[in-house]
């Protein structure tokens, strides 16, 4: 889509690219309060920008109408509850030697079994917590 951002951080050049949330108000036909509660909630993955701009990974998005794959929100859920955002996003574009140097988001998007990678993302969330 033409919402994407130019990547020019290392952030986003291992998580993106990204919509704005220009960018997804256009495509979704929503207000700027129904991203930014859809961000909040975590039914989106999003980012902050150190410029205070919120970033939407394109992976995410399962379809032209812009739902998110459950399965990615799951696993987001759960990182979410120790890690920051952009650590979470990267982890899941992060090769992963237990499924041959995939990502973990690849691997969901690919629609490999979700319960494969619960295991790995509980433990990354554990030892966040710590």
């Amino acid at each position: 889509m033409t919402f994407a951002l130019p990547a020019n951080h290392i952030c986003d050049q291992l998580v993106g690219p990204f919509y704005d949330t220009a960018g997804l108000i256009r495509w979704w036909g929503v207000s700027k309060h129904a991203v930014t509660k859809a961000a909040s909630t975590g039914t989106v993955i999003a980012c902050q920008r150190d410029g205070g701009g919120w970033v939407y990974p394109t992976w995410q998005f399962t379809n032209e109408t812009g739902t998110v794959h459950p399965d990615l929100l799951t696993l987001w859920l759960i990182l979410r509850a120790t890690g920051d955002p952009w650590t979470c996003a990267l982890w899941l574009r992060a090769p992963q030697g237990q499924l041959c140097n995939r990502t973990i988001a690849d691997w969901i998007i690919d629609g490999n079994p979700l319960d494969d990678v619960l295991p790995l993302a509980r433990a990354a969330a554990n030892t966040w917590g710590r």
